[in-house]
C-alpha cells in the first residue's frame, strides 16, 4: 500500500459535512435518513485523515458491534458491519475505560496493544478511537479509524476533528433511536387495533335521486380506541409505523365481512390508496368476492407515479365486475387529469364542492363541467357530503345523479342503515304508485 496522508476535504465534502454538523441540508446531502449522513461521515474522516478503516461502534450486552463501516478499497479486513468482539478484547473498550489513549501512532511500541490477539488479526498498525457520549452522558460505543502501517502525523488536531465527529454521531444516534421508539409506540399501538378487533364499520347510504332509491353503502372505518380521533389520525399513524398497508387491509376485510348480510340488491363502497393496490392481501381479499356489488374508492388527493401500471393491477379485477370510483373529486389541482387517467365509472365530488353550491355560481360551474364530462365518458357523478335539500335540489338540477351525507343519513350500524334504506325505498315506491 502507498503511503499514509492527510487530506483536506474536496469542497463538496466539506460543504457536506457542515452541513451535517449545523443539522442543516445541503444541495450534496440528498438523503435525510439518518444512515446516509452516518455513512458520508465515517468516511469522509477516513479519507480525511488518510486511514485504511473507520467505523463506528455499539457496545449491546457485553460485546462490542461494529455498527457502521467505511473500508479503503485497497484493503482487505475481516471487520464487517454487524461483527461482534467481547468489550474487553478491543481497542474501543479499552480507550472509554481511558486503559489506552485515544491516538495511537504506532501500535508496536505501545506495551498493551504489541500484545493484544485482535492487533495482530486485523493487522492494526496505528490507531485513533473516541467515545461517543449521549446527552445524558451514556456511552453509546465509539468513532474509530485504523491503518495497517504506523501513522507518526497522528496529532491532537486530528483528535480534536474525531471528537467533533463522534458529537455529531452521537446527535445523529440519538435522533434515529428517538425516532424508532417513536416508531415502535406507533406500531404497539395499531397493532392493538389488530389484536382487540378495535375498528368497526359504519355504512352510509347512498341516494339515487332520479330513481330516488338508495343503492348502496360507503363502508367507513370507526376506531374504538383511546385517543377517540378521526379515521385519517389512525391511517396516518399507521403509515408513519410502516403498517399503513396493514391497517388499510384490516379495514375492507372487516368491511368485506358484513357483505354476505346485506341484500343483493344493494353494493358497497370501499377506500383504498393506491399504493396499497398492488399488494398480495389485496388480491387475496377480492379473489372469491363478489365484484358486482363492490366499488373501489380512490382518492383524489393521492398520488398515482403510474396510471397504466395502476389500470393493469385493476385490470382483472374490473373485468369480474368490479367498479371504480375516484373521490373528492375537485379537492385539489389535478382533478381532470386524474379522473381522466382513471377512467372511474364514478366521480365523486367532494364535501368543499358541495358546500353551499346552491348560492356559488362557481363551484355550480365546475360540477356542471364535470357533469359534462361523466356524459362523455359513460360515468356518473355522485355528490358526497350533501347537508341541506338546497344543495340536493341544485345537484339534481346540475344533472349529479346520486348524493350521500348528512342530508340523508349519518353513517350508522349496518342494521339501521339497512331499516333506513328498507323503509326510504318503500315510501318513494309507495308515492310512485
Amino acid at each position: 500500500m502507498g503511503p499514509h496522508y492527510k487530506s483536506d476535504l474536496i469542497e463538496p465534502q466539506k460543504q457536506a459535512m457542515l452541513s451535517i454538523i449545523s443539522g442543516q441540508s445541503s444541495n450534496t446531502i440528498t438523503s435525510h435518513d439518518p444512515s446516509y449522513d452516518l455513512d458520508y461521515l465515517i468516511n469522509a474522516v477516513r479519507v480525511h485523515l488518510g486511514m485504511d478503516v473507520a467505523f463506528l461502534s455499539r457496545f449491546h450486552n457485553g460485546q462490542r458491534e461494529i455498527y457502521q463501516i467505511d473500508i479503503n478499497h485497497d484493503n482487505e479486513t475481516a471487520l464487517k458491519s454487524g461483527h461482534t468482539d467481547l468489550c474487553e478484547n478491543t481497542y474501543c473498550q479499552l480507550i472509554v475505560d481511558k486503559i489506552l489513549p485515544e491516538i495511537i501512532p504506532d501500535t508496536s511500541l505501545n506495551d498493551i496493544t504489541k500484545h493484544l490477539s485482535i492487533t495482530h488479526q486485523l493487522n492494526i498498525g496505528s490507531y485513533i478511537g473516541v467515545p461517543i457520549v449521549f446527552s445524558d452522558e451514556s456511552v453509546y460505543g465509539t468513532l474509530c479509524c485504523f491503518s495497517e502501517k504506523p501513522d507518526p502525523t497522528l496529532s491532537l488536531k486530528d483528535l480534536s476533528l474525531m471528537k467533533l465527529f463522534a458529537k455529531v454521531a452521537a446527535r445523529n444516534l440519538e435522533e434515529r433511536i428517538k425516532q424508532n421508539t417513536i416508531k415502535q409506540t406507533l406500531r404497539n399501538q395499531i397493532t392493538t387495533i389488530f389484536q382487540n378487533q378495535l375498528l368497526s364499520i359504519v355504512f352510509q347510504p347512498i341516494y339515487d335521486i332520479v330513481k330516488k332509491r338508495v343503492l348502496g353503502f360507503e363502508c367507513l372505518s370507526r376506531f374504538n380506541i383511546e385517543p377517540i380521533q378521526s379515521p385519517d389520525y389512525w391511517f396516518d399513524l399507521a403509515e408513519q409505523a410502516g403498517l399503513g398497508e396493514e391497517l388499510e387491509m384490516f379495514a375492507i376485510e372487516t368491511a368485506l365481512k358484513h357483505l354476505e348480510y346485506i341484500p343483493d340488491c344493494f353494493y358497497i363502497t370501499l377506500n383504498i390508496s393506491p399504493k396499497h393496490l398492488y399488494s398480495e392481501r389485496f388480491r387475496e381479499l377480492f379473489d372469491t368476492a363478489p365484484l358486482h356489488r363492490i366499488v373501489l374508492e380512490v382518492t383524489e388527493r393521492e398520488v398515482i407515479d403510474d396510471y397504466r401500471a395502476f389500470q393493469e393491477a385493476l385490470k382483472p379485477f374490473r373485468r369480474r365486475g368490479m367498479r371504480l370510483a375516484v373521490d373528492d373529486a375537485g379537492a385539489g389541482f389535478a382533478s381532470f387529469h386524474h379522473i381522466l387517467e382513471l377512467q372511474a365509472d364514478i366521480i365523486k365530488l367532494d364535501r368543499s364542492l358541495i358546500s353551499n353550491v346552491n348560492a356559488d355560481n362557481g363551484r355550480r360551474a365546475l360540477i356542471t363541467a364535470l357533469t359534462s364530462f361523466a356524459k362523455e365518458t359513460n360515468s356518473k357523478v355522485l355528490g358526497e357530503g350533501v347537508e341541506t335539500q338546497e344543495e340536493s335540489d341544485t345537484l339534481k338540477y346540475l344533472g349529479v345523479e346520486k348524493i350521500q351525507g348528512y342530508y340523508l343519513c349519518h353513517p350508522v350500524p349496518l342494521s339501521e342503515a339497512l331499516a333506513f334504506s328498507f323503509d326510504l325505498n318503500k315510501q318513494n315506491e309507495r308515492k310512485a304508485e
